[in-house]
């Protein structure tokens, strides 16, 4: 069961790293909380997400995604 943990952590963490950079948000701190916290740092991240593009385009900008 500590194994399954640990793994799941080292998951999160790889994934959250990888939105992070994709996204252009700090890496070392979403890698952070997807190790310690997993799943459940999801939606916080897609509300920074958001907060970073609406602070780049504004609340009218049109943002299409191809």
């Amino acid at each position: 069961m500590l194994l399954l943990t640990g793994l799941l952590s080292l998951v999160f963490s790889l994934f959250f790293y990888c939105q992070a950079l994709s996204s252009g948000l700090g890496r070392k701190r979403w890698a952070c909380a997807g190790f310690l916290f997993g799943p459940f740092v999801w939606p916080m991240f897609c509300m920074k997400k958001r907060m970073k593009v609406n602070k780049l385009f504004g609340f009218g900008g049109l943002i299409l995604r191809a």
